[in-house]
């Protein structure tokens, strides 16, 4: 496996299930003090994810996922309650970039401060989530450390959270989370060395129920490149139905059939041209004889 997996469009599948990134956050959560108590503020009933067309932006591009929840009315003060909300900003990283930080800058003021105008004071406190499975060892937060402690929570406006997968042990994969989320970061982990970790998917994949997650498991196959399909049909007893939706496969498959198509359309063109030249050579020819007997 290399680089030219696909690594985003794979998160975007998995967590824009509210109920994974839920799960998720519950885990993430558990990890971070300082998130639990946020988490708890909350009205998890009211997360919702932003569309990614409404993230968009010209000069950034799509966030990976950004969502918000309502922040339940107890915990907020006066007599007339506001809207206030927290915003969610999920960015995947497969390799170390570090402008990510400045990546996310951009992702919050577009999208929580300019586009979200309807919190209280036209801002959306964010969690900005960094989920890496690259190969080197990296946390861009680290950055924070430079800063004497009483500045770093006011250095970035939102709060980061670095999430390594290679950290989330097997164990925790296979035994604590749903069948779902397990099975994505158990992807994920081993995306580059699937062979060396074979039965660890098997595991992952005789917990999944079919009839709940075909959706998943097409699109882990899709992103192991069908690895999944080739090797795994005596789990499940059955043939991998199509996603429905286009692969990986399908843009190869496109691009190589719009190829062909290029290079038919131009041999044709030749052809023409060259039929076209000898009738051309053929009637001089025949022109040039006519003059020869003529003279002769």
């Amino acid at each position: 496996m290399n680089k030219s997996l696909h690594h985003d469009s794979f998160c975007r599948d998995v967590l824009s299930d509210v109920d994974s990134f839920l799960e998720f956050m519950d885990y993430l959560a558990f990890q971070n003090a300082d998130l639990q108590v946020i988490i708890n503020l909350l009205d998890m009933k009211t997360l919702e994810r932003i569309p990614g067309d409404f993230s968009d932006t010209a000069n950034t591009g799509f966030a990976d996922l950004a969502f918000r929840a309502k922040v339940k009315p107890e915990y907020l003060p006066g007599e007339k309650p506001v809207q206030v909300c927290v915003g969610f900003l999920v960015e995947h990283k497969s390799y170390m970039d570090n402008d990510v930080l400045e990546q996310f800058r951009k992702y919050h003021y577009h999208l929580m401060v300019e586009k979200l105008k309807e919190n209280a004071v036209k801002g959306i406190p964010s969690i900005a989530i960094i989920l890496y499975n690259g190969k080197e060892s990296w946390n861009p937060l680290e950055k924070l450390n430079y800063y004497p402690d009483v500045l770093r929570d006011i250095v970035l406006p939102f709060k980061g959270i670095f999430v390594d997968v290679e950290g989330i042990a097997d164990e925790v994969c296979l035994e604590k989370f749903s069948p779902r989320l397990g099975a994505f970061i158990i992807a994920l982990k081993y995306a580059r060395e699937l062979e060396p970790h074979r039965d660890i998917f098997k595991n992952a994949l005789e917990r999944l129920d079919l009839e709940k997650d075909p959706d998943l498991v097409a699109s882990i196959d899709v992103y192991l490149r069908r690895w999944i399909s080739k090797n795994f049909k005596e789990v499940f007893k059955m043939d991998f139905v199509r996603p429905p939706y286009k692969t990986i496969e399908d843009d190869a498959r496109e691009q190589r059939e719009a190829l062909e198509r290029k290079v038919a359309d131009r041999d044709a063109l030749i052809a023409d041209k060259d039929a076209e030249n000898a009738s051309l050579i053929a009637r001089i020819k025949e022109l040039e004889a006519a003059l020869a007997a003529k003279n002769g």
